[in-house]
């Protein structure tokens, strides 16, 4: 989920396939790790598959991983994931090398390639100003052979599936926030002989005769702030606990598993 404002800023103007060649080679970035030495901020964002692996590869559970403060939780665009911590540079990084290589999360793999998103699914194009390798120093490589994942085609499938959840849950979230704030601007406008309907309507006309007209619109403008927090506060909470906190059974497929959480999940916030 990589974001930037011009790819035509950031990259070589072209969009390349799986099968594409790319100068993406770094020899094994052999005497190089400035990208896992600085502090990236949240950028290095974890999806499910993400997590699986790190758990494979720590034998930590996610709460483990949280609470060793080796990832983190960040808002991200109005909702919340995890992250590799990289405020002092990545924990994983010993001596100069990735001590989690095989399972290293999908947007290290990708580096210096990133992910364009499109209609039909997504492209990869090449970061040309990020590595500190120059492009003089690299060499051509087949994307799907830099990128080094197992039935790379199942995987783009549930990339894609990922990717769509999360701009699900997103416009949920904006959607909850948007009819907030309908309500709310409603209640600015009201007039007192229509507060005092809608008050008997509710069966709060003790209420709206103890805080008058003034309290009880704040008190009606407070509670729909309140619980409009609260059903994005459930939103997020449900989407973190199916992909992410109730752990992963490392010794069977990962797209299975993800494919039941999936419908857990969506299953679950058909309720928000």
């Amino acid at each position: 989920m990589l974001r930037y404002e011009d790819i035509n800023d950031i990259s070589d103007g072209r969009l390349y396939g799986p099968d594409d060649l790319v100068m993406a080679g770094t020899g094994g970035c052999e005497g190089c790790s400035k990208c896992c030495e600085s502090d990236m901020g949240h950028s290095i964002v974890l999806d499910p598959y993400d997590a699986y692996n790190l758990i494979k590869a720590t034998g930590e559970s996610f709460d483990q991983l949280l609470t060793t403060f080796k990832i983190e939780l960040s808002m991200i665009d109005t909702i919340v994931l995890p992250n590799l911590k990289m405020d002092k540079g990545c924990s994983f990084l010993k001596d100069g090398r990735c001590t989690i290589h095989q399972y290293r999360p999908g947007i290290c793999r990708l580096f210096p390639l990133g992910r364009i998103y499109n209609d039909k699914g997504f492209d990869y194009f090449l970061q040309t100003k990020e590595c500190a390798l120059t492009e003089e120093k690299r060499n051509p490589v087949k994307v799907r052979d830099w990128l080094g994942i197992d039935n790379l085609e199942k995987n783009s499938n549930y990339i894609n599936k990922w990717h769509r959840f999360i701009k699900f849950e997103k416009k949920k979230v904006a959607e909850k926030r948007e009819m907030a704030s309908h309500e709310i601007n409603r209640f600015k406008k009201i007039e007192k002989n229509s507060l005092r309907d809608y008050a008997h309507i509710l069966g709060e006309d003790e209420k709206y005769e103890e805080l008058g007209f003034r309290k009880y619109k704040e008190s009606l403008i407070n509670k729909e702030q309140t619980d409009s927090e609260e059903a994005v506060k459930a939103i997020i909470k449900t989407s973190l606990s199916c992909f992410y906190m109730e752990g992963y059974d490392v010794t069977k497929d990962f797209y299975e598993q993800f494919d039941e959480r999936l419908k857990l999940c969506l299953g679950r916030l058909r309720k928000y």
